[in-house]
């Protein structure tokens, strides 16, 4: 499962829960909630200060760009006409804080296992596979288990194969704005995915345009 977490009211307690349960969560600020990527995240947990009219234009604004990810809005106590107000926005549940790690952790499975129609777990590029709910890159001699930042990267590979994406971006998507994560931490990664691509067979390559980005190039 793989969560992005709007985090306008910053919890501590989110990153350890999301931590200890073993699931891949991005952090997003409130003001880029409609740059997001489509059909990467399993739910996306929008952990609000307050249902106040920002809020119901962002989960309204979200819905109207197309994006369909199953959302849950956590916020402070509030009243059952500012929650019905959010439900009616987008938003698929509200949960109230304070509240148990579990009782979060329940409401996000139980979002996470409504079926998605347009997401497949599978993607394709070249001679590449990857299943995303197995962690598995697959090719012509085989298949590979990837750790979670090596899933993120090749994820936004395959999914645009031939496009250089920027170091800056990489970044973001995969540490997170804000966090520490060098070059050389990028490098580190990148390195281990190229082992796994020829792991598996693959003549696809990770291509390093210098000063830019990186982008896949596909087998021919």
């Amino acid at each position: 499962m793989r969560i992005l977490l709007i985090n306008a009211e910053k919890d501590e307690r989110l990153f350890a829960t999301f931590k200890h349960e073993h699931i891949l969560y991005d952090q997003q600020p409130e003001s880029d909630m409609l740059d997001i990527s489509e059909n990467i995240y399993d739910v996306i947990v929008y952990n609000a200060t307050k249902l106040d009219e920002k809020t119901v234009d962002a989960v309204r604004s979200l819905r109207e760009s197309g994006d369909m990810t199953p959302l849950l809005v956590m916020a402070g106590h509030t009243t059952a006409r500012a929650r019905i107000r959010i439900l009616n926005a987008g938003a698929d549940n509200v949960l109230m804080r304070p509240c148990q790690s579990d009782e979060i952790l329940a409401h996000v499975n139980a979002l996470a296992r409504r079926p998605r129609m347009m997401q497949s777990e599978i993607l394709t590029a070249g001679d590449l596979t990857l299943d995303r709910g197995r962690c598995v890159l697959s090719s012509n001699d085989g298949e590979v288990r990837l750790s979670g930042k090596e899933l993120q990267l090749v994820e936004m590979f395959l999914r645009e194969p031939g496009q250089v994406l920027p170091r800056e971006m990489l970044h973001e998507k995969v540490w997170g704005a804000g966090r520490d994560a060098t070059y050389n931490n990028i490098e580190v990664y990148l390195t281990l995915v190229r082992r796994k691509l020829r792991a598996v067979g693959s003549k696809a390559e990770l291509i390093s345009e210098r000063g830019i980005g990186y982008y896949l190039q596909e087998a021919e």
